[in-house]
């Protein structure tokens, strides 16, 4: 094609028909300006396709991540109610001894002394500079907001471990055999279900029993007992409630790529 436009040009110039020549020129630049263009849009096309396709599996990803994150934050709140419940059996048997039934009292301690923590699947978007894929803004205006809503959870899941550890826990030794909570713990027990990853494997340890029998007088005349308990019981709610708005966000995030994903 060179070739062409070449001989045609020395032709016009021997014939010394300026004036043509000159109208030839300027078609032969504006063919190649045409192609250069029509070269652009197709690369720009080309590059689209790869970023939408792109796009199309960190949807998918970012699908299956949120799944799993639901169920997993699910779990925690279950057990958090668990808790709930059981601190405020136990701080009814504080308040009044007659309702006490003792073989209860060790499981529903159990359910008090576990420390549900919510570690989510995260993916690299952000941190890696990848958030530009998201094309819907709201999305991304999610997406880009997660960590810090999942901070707000995890705040309260530390703050109550170190009371566990440092506080409850150590309080419970001292006034009950924990080798009878711990037996509780591991004899089935819901809880302990829930923290497994494989939910269906069955729990069942059987530990045996302390040779000391609980002195469930002492251990409800404690003042620290309704105080730890009612610690137990502000713990779990407060971190359910911030569970609850992220589990909204999750929602928010699932029904937004859903519906990416249905466009396509």
């Amino acid at each position: 094609m060179p070739r062409i436009f070449s001989s045609i040009r020395q032709r016009l110039l021997k014939e010394n028909r300026l004036t043509r020549y000159l109208v030839y020129a300027v078609g032969e630049i504006f063919l190649v300006v045409v192609g250069i263009l029509i070269a652009l849009q197709l690369n720009l096309l080309k590059e689209e396709r790869n970023q939408r396709k792109a796009e199309i599996q960190t949807l998918e990803q970012l699908r299956d991540e949120f799944t799993s994150n639901l169920v997993q934050l699910d779990d925690k709140i279950s057990m958090r109610e668990s808790m709930t419940r059981a601190s405020l059996q136990l701080l009814a048997y504080h308040d009044d001894s007659t309702l006490i039934v003792p073989d209860s009292v060790e499981i529903y301690i159990a359910r008090t002394t576990v420390s549900p923590t919510f570690d989510p699947v995260t993916n690299d978007l952000i941190t890696a500079g990848r958030l530009y894929l998201i094309s819907n803004l709201a999305l991304r205006r999610k997406l880009s907001t997660w960590s810090s809503e999942v901070v707000q959870v995890t705040e309260e899941e530390v703050a109550w471990i170190g009371i566990n550890r440092n506080v409850y826990t150590p309080f419970l030794r001292k006034y009950y055999p924990m080798r009878n909570i711990h037996a509780a713990k591991w004899s089935g027990l819901d809880v302990v279900q829930t923290i497994m990853l494989d939910k269906k494997s069955a729990v069942n340890l059987d530990i045996g029993r302390s040779k000391r029998s609980p002195d469930l007088s002492t251990f409800f005349a404690q003042p620290e007992t309704e105080d730890l308990l009612s610690t137990v019981v502000s713990a779990s709610l407060f971190a359910n409630r911030q569970s609850e708005a992220l589990r909204k966000s999750i929602e928010e995030i699932l029904e937004l790529i859903d519906a990416e994903l249905k466009d396509n």
